[in-house]
Parts: structure tokens; C-alpha cells; sequence
């Protein structure tokens, strides 16, 4: 028994606390561990919350455009109403048909104004067809008020 001596590193307190040293250093990379994935998952929340508000600005801007339009449909737009209107006093001119003195012609501008109303279309392309049609009736209207018949009609 004399070969089985105690060391002075091998008491049963150096080993107690020899284990408490491998759980404290167990428990701190656990704890560790933790803090990463913790900052790992706060990182991600915050990058998802940023780049959602700029897919949001995104949208938004998108949206306003949209709304808004671009210069070549309101373009589009007030050529139709000028179209429109050109035509309706030109045919109400050249065909003075009236009804009550309400010009007849005017009924033409109709289909344009219903196929605005029914297209399955872009807003610009139903109002284009809509404004042309309104602004035809309005033209031959114009047309009737400007000339009351029998003032200067052929």
C-alpha cells in the first residue's frame, strides 16, 4: 500500500473539483453556443425586418407609379380626348343630324365609352377608349352648340 500513495493532484477534492471545472467549462461553451445562435437569430429577425421595409418602399414606390402613371399614358390619354373630340365635331359637322336639335352623331361615341366600361384591360387602355368615346359626344355637342341649325348649315 505504500506504492498506492496519494498524490497531491490526485485527491479526492482536486478531483471534485477537476469535475466541477469540466461542468463549468461544459456549461460556459454551452452558454457560449447560445449567445451565438441567440445573435445568430437576432441578426436574421433584423435583416429580414430590413430588408422587408425596403421590399415595402419598393412596393410602395411601385404602387405610386402605377397610380400615378407614366408620361406616355397620360399621353396616351389626352390624345384619345383630343382625337375624340376632333372627330365628334368634324363628323357632326359634315353629317349635321339632329334629333330635338340634340346631335344624333354623338350616339357614335357610345361603343368607345362601353368598351372603356367592359375591356379586361390596363386602366390606361380603358380610359383612353372611355375618354375618346366621351369626349367624340362631347365634340359633336360642341359642334350642335356652336352651329344652331339652320344658322349657317348647308
Amino acid at each position: 500500500m505504500a506504492d498506492e500513495q496519494v498524490r497531491p493532484g490526485n485527491t479526492p477534492g482536486n478531483f471534485i473539483n477537476d469535475i466541477e471545472a469540466g461542468v463549468r467549462q461544459d456549461f460556459s461553451a454551452r452558454l457560449e453556443t447560445a449567445r451565438k445562435k441567440v445573435r445568430e437569430a437576432r441578426d436574421q429577425a433584423d435583416a429580414e425586418r430590413i430588408c422587408a421595409q425596403k421590399a415595402t418602399a419598393e412596393m410602395t414606390r411601385q404602387m405610386a407609379d402605377y397610380r400615378r402613371g407614366r408620361w406616355y399614358d397620360v399621353a396616351a390619354i389626352v390624345t384619345s380626348a383630343a382625337t375624340g373630340f376632333t372627330a365628334g365635331y368634324q363628323t357632326q359637322k359634315h353629317a349635321d343630324l339632329r334629333l330635338g336639335g340634340a346631335p344624333v352623331t354623338a350616339v357614335a361615341g357610345v361603343p368607345g365609352i362601353l368598351a372603356g366600361a367592359l375591356l379586361d384591360e390596363s386602366v390606361v387602355t380603358r380610359a383612353t377608349f372611355a375618354v375618346g368615346g366621351t369626349m367624340f359626344m362631347v365634340g359633336a355637342t360642341a359642334y350642335a352648340l356652336i352651329n344652331p341649325q339652320g344658322e349657317g348649315t348647308p
